[in-house]
C-alpha cells in the first residue's frame, strides 16, 4: 500500500529521507573502510597484508637471501657491519622470522621426525639406486631414534607446497633435499623460513645450509682406468646439468681429462635425462658420428645400461669395441652382459652422513659442515684396451 503525504508537507519531509539516507550511506562506507584497515573487526573484505619475507630483506640490503640468512642467524662469518645492516632492514619492513618453522629448532619441541619429499617425475621407486638410498636413510634415521616421513606433492602443485603443509602442521624437525638445483625454489623457502634441511649437492658457493658433496675428483677413477687403457676419445652420458650433482660430475670429467693432456670433445658431452631409454637414444646419436668416442663415462648405471643396449644395437662389442663405464654400483650392475665396470657409490654411506648432517643443523645450524664423498672403481668386464 502507497502511503501519500500532503503537498504542503512533501519537501520537508522528503528531504529528511533523502539527508537520513545519505548519512546512512556515509556511516556503512565509513564502517566498511575500517574493517579493511582492521582484519580483527571481522569484516567480510578484509585483505590481509603479505608478511615480509626473508627475500624481502635481502632486497632491501643487496645481498643474496643466502647471506642475509648467515647475517640473521648471527654466523661467525658475518661482519658485524652487515649484520647491523641487515638488522636494520629487517626492522625497517617489518620482517619477522616464521615462528611455526622457528619452533621446530627449539627444544622440547621435537617430532623425531624428518622429511623427504618425493619429486613426482625424477625420483621413482623404479630409480633401484634410490630405493636402496631410500631404505639407508629410513635405516640411519631409525639408528638415530627418529622417523623418517616420505611425501609427494600433487600433481602439478608447485614444488614447494608438501614442504608448506609439513612446516605449517609441525611434522617434521628438517627435511633431506634430493636433486637440488640452481635456484631451487625448495632450498629458497626452507631458506627463507629458516627450517634446518640439508642438500645431496652444494648448489651454490655461498653455503648457508649443509650438503654432502661429491668431492671434485668424483669421476678421477673412471678417466684415469680408461686413459690407461690407452682410450683418448671419452665421451660422456650426464644426468641434467642443473642439478647440482651433475654439475660436479661434469666439472671433475673435465678437469680429469685435462689432468691427462686431454680436451674433452663437445659433441661427446650429453646429457641424457635420467632414463634408460634416453641414454640409449643418446649414445646411437654418438655412435652414428664419423668419429665416435671409444669410452663413455654414463652419471648412473641406467644410463651406462641404456648405452649397451645401443652398443648392441649398432653391432658393437663392449668392450672390444666401446668401452662404459657406470656410476651407482647397483644390485643389477654385476650381472649385465656384460658385468659394468662401475663408480661405487654406497647408498649406506650417503643415506648416515645425510641424515646425521641433518640431525647436527637441526641441533646447532652454526656447526654443520659440508661433507665430501669420493666413490671408488669397481672394475668388472665392460672396459678394456683401446680398440
Amino acid at each position: 500500500m502507497d502511503t501519500c503525504f500532503p503537498k504542503r508537507f512533501g519537501n520537508t519531509m522528503e528531504g529528511s529521507i533523502v539527508r537520513a539516507e545519505s548519512a546512512v550511506k556515509r556511516i556503512r562506507a565509513k564502517d566498511s573502510r575500517r574493517r579493511r584497515a582492521d582484519p580483527g573487526t571481522g569484516g567480510t573484505h578484509v585483505r590481509a597484508r603479505k608478511r615480509p619475507t626473508l627475500r624481502d630483506v635481502a632486497n632491501e640490503t643487496g645481498l643474496s637471501v643466502t647471506q642475509t640468512s648467515r647475517a640473521l642467524n648471527g654466523r661467525y662469518d658475518v661482519s658485524a657491519r652487515t649484520r647491523a645492516r641487515v638488522t636494520e632492514a629487517a626492522a625497517r619492513i617489518g620482517y619477522t622470522p616464521n615462528l611455526e618453522a622457528r619452533r621446530l629448532k627449539m627444544p622440547g619441541t621435537r617430532t623425531n621426525s624428518i622429511g623427504l619429499v618425493l619429486a613426482t617425475r625424477s625420483q621413482r621407486f623404479s630409480d633401484p639406486y634410490f630405493g636402496e638410498l631410500l631404505a639407508a636413510l629410513v635405516d640411519e634415521a631409525a639408528r638415530n631414534d627418529c622417523e623418517l616421513q616420505l611425501s609427494t606433492p600433487l600433481v602439478h602443485e608447485d614444488p614447494t607446497a608438501s614442504y608448506e603443509r609439513a612446516v605449517a602442521a609441525q611434522r617434521v624437525d628438517g627435511f633431506v633435499v634430493l636433486r637440488a638445483t640452481r635456484d631451487d625454489p625448495r632450498v629458497l623457502y626452507l631458506r627463507e623460513e629458516n627450517v634446518p634441511f640439508v642438500t645431496f649437492g652444494r648448489i651454490d658457493e655461498l653455503g648457508g645450509h649443509p650438503a654432502v658433496n661429491e668431492s671434485i675428483d668424483c669421476l678421477r677413477p673412471a678417466v684415469d682406468h680408461l686413459v690407461a687403457l690407452g682410450h683418448r676419445r671419452i665421451g660422456c652420458l650426464a644426468e641434467p646439468l642443473e642439478h647440482a650433482i651433475a654439475g660436479r660430475r661434469i666439472a671433475s670429467f673435465h678437469r680429469s681429462l685435462a689432468d691427462h693432456g686431454i680436451e674433452a670433445e663437445p659433441a661427446h658431452v650429453i646429457p641424457s635425462g635420467f632414463r634408460e631409454d634416453a641414454a640409449a637414444e643418446a649414445t646411437s646419436q654418438l655412435l652414428d658420428t664419423l668419429d665416435p668416442p671409444s669410452a663413455l663415462v654414463a652419471f648412473n648405471d641406467l644410463l651406462a645400461m641404456g648405452a649397451l643396449r645401443a652398443a648392441a644395437s649398432h653391432g658393437l662389442d663392449v668392450p672390444g669395441d666401446l668401452s662404459i663405464v657406470g656410476f651407482d654400483d647397483i644390485h643389477a650392475a654385476r650381472f649385465m652382459s656384460p658385468p659394468l665396470t662401475t663408480l661405487r657409490h654406497s647408498p649406506q654411506t650417503l643415506g648416515r652422513e645425510l641424515v646425521t648432517q641433518l640431525l647436527k643443523v637441526i641441533d646447532d645450524p652454526v656447526c654443520a659442515d659440508d661433507i665430501y664423498i669420493t666413490p671408488e672403481l669397481v672394475m668388472r668386464q665392460s672396459t678394456g684396451p683401446a680398440p
